[in-house]
């Protein structure tokens, strides 16, 4: 396809107007040579207040950009499709990854080629139902035809990421549509590459406003991110071996479904770190499903009654996002559980592509607080406002929305499991497209042994949480029933299959 007429112009042409159009701006084209000082691109954008249209139907240029895009897909998969490495070239590779990070990979697999909904292609060339996502990352499973578009535009813009500096059109559109689900309380974003980084940028807004208390409560079984300072947060200690340690770490107990009284507990914890502690806890942090936990989730009343003794006391009430953004319903957990009026401060990850941290006014930081070069890749800024489009107008969200169907969906057939092997298949947990059961006795090992089990079968699931550890799932949300029922296929086929290797009963 050809952009460029003239010699000595700057000519993204028609492809930079397709991304600025579907990132919400008008395009305002100012002809300039670039040999002229002060010269700029062709195109410049400005920002119209009240602009609500996308731009990009009914636009010639906008229909040529996607058709080229398309072009190049299906090129990319035919050329795929002709690449799988041999049986000895796909084991070197793993080797050489292994060897290279220092590390083996979890599953023996190397992805490679071009996938479909939950089905992932390896590089070998055979295929496998990915019911993890990435630890959630991949919202619209593998090789979605209007992502990859999206991405392929986005792609040919002018950088390959984008910083806080001076930041795009892509920017400034995932912005706009975090803040439209954040809720009324919610005024800044600030954006991020990792769900780590926005987590550290929400506690430096926390500490900032609540110094010098410098405290943070945490629920048992919680985990934050891999860090430094998020490492102590997380209550696991293998994650944190020979780290040096504040020791400014509070724990609460997370609600437990058998005690009748948990909630009660939980909140008479955090009454004795507050007296025990006057003036020095700066806020708590709330992982409203629990993901290196366990996937466990708790009531409203729970959430409820914790939160308002924060704000009673003053201290911030912040929302770890990371996992369940996109998961549960709507965007933000906090809003599917009608708590929105109770958070300061929230962060976003995975599914969006990049990160994110939320604040109310309050918690603006002062210059020079949090910064950082990069803001996140155009594709992921890109990919991210696409994402968040698609959960709105193809019916997602909401108490009756795709996610909640798909959530429904899977309980029936765990259900169903169940009834054929009572033995094998324990409690479950989760919400939407974040589910996750206890096999067995819960043992970490034999999660171990049916998470290896499975991808051998053709279906990719992955461990969770501890005394009992869970089989975890992060769905697609867009899985169909066909891939469901072929997942569940293969996982009860490595559920009977360790069940005999070990002489289990059932």
């Amino acid at each position: 396809m050809k952009l460029a007429s003239k010699p000595g112009h700057c000519v993204p042409g028609e492809l930079t107007n397709c991304r600025n159009r579907i990132a919400g701006l008008d395009v305002v084209k100012h002809p300039r040579r670039w040999d002229k000082p002060g010269a700029g691109c062709a195109d410049t954008v400005s920002v119209m207040a009240n602009h609500k249209s996308n731009g990009v139907k009914n636009r010639p240029e906008a229909s040529r950009v996607r058709q080229a895009a398309r072009e190049l897909l299906a090129a990319v998969a035919e050329e795929n499709e002709e690449g799988a490495l041999s049986p000895k070239a796909y084991e070197r590779s793993m080797r050489e990854i292994e060897r290279l990070r220092g590390q083996p990979l979890f599953y023996r697999g190397v992805s490679g080629g071009t996938g479909s909904g939950a089905r992932v292609r390896l590089a070998d060339g055979t295929t496998r139902i990915d019911f993890i996502s990435g630890i959630g990352v991949y919202g619209f499973g593998h090789s979605d035809p209007d992502l990859l578009e999206t991405a392929v535009i986005a792609a040919a813009g002018d950088a390959v990421y984008q910083g806080h500096l001076f930041p795009g059109a892509e920017y400034l559109k995932l912005s706009k549509a975090l803040l439209r689900h954040a809720g009324k309380q919610m005024k800044h974003v600030w954006l991020s590459i990792s769900g780590a980084m926005a987590n550290e940028n929400a506690l430096k807004l926390i500490l900032q406003k609540h110094a010098p208390a410098d405290r943070v409560i945490v629920f048992e079984g919680a985990f934050a991110g891999r860090t430094l300072a998020m490492a102590e947060l997380t209550d696991r200690p293998g994650y944190r071996e020979g780290l040096p340690l504040r020791g400014n770490v509070l724990h609460v107990p997370f609600f437990d479904p058998n005690d009748p009284n948990s909630i009660e507990r939980s909140v008479a914890a955090l009454e004795a770190h507050l007296k025990r502690h006057p003036g020095r806890v700066a806020a708590m942090l709330f992982e409203l499903v629990q993901g290196e936990g366990g996937f466990n989730t708790a009531p409203r009343e729970f959430f409820v009654a914790l939160m308002e003794r924060c704000r009673s006391a003053k201290i911030a009430v912040w929302v770890d996002e990371v996992q369940t953004f996109a998961r549960t319903g709507e965007l933000f957990a906090y809003r599917t559980l009608d708590l929105e009026q109770y958070v300061d401060v929230a962060t976003a990850g995975k599914a969006l592509q990049g990160s994110a941290v939320v604040f109310r006014k309050a918690y603006k930081p002062r210059p020079g607080l949090i910064a950082g070069t990069f803001a996140g890749s155009t594709v992921g800024l890109a990919v991210g406002a696409r994402i968040i489009e698609r959960l709105e107008s193809d019916g997602y969200l909401g108490a009756e929305g795709r996610i909640a169907v798909l959530g429904g969906r899977f309980e029936r057939r765990l259900d169903a499991l169940r009834k054929r092997l009572p033995d094998f298949i324990g409690e479950s947990s989760g919400i939407g497209a974040m589910q996750a059961f206890i096999p067995f006795d819960g043992s970490e090992e034999i999660v171990a042994a049916i998470v290896h089990a499975a991808f051998e079968e053709g279906v990719m699931v992955f461990g969770t949480g501890s005394n009992p550890a869970k089989i975890r799932m992060l769905l697609p949300v867009n899985t169909t029933d066909e891939e469901l029922e072929a997942g569940f296929t293969m996982l009860e086929k490595a559920i009977r299959r360790v069940a005999e290797e070990r002489d289990l009963a059932g």
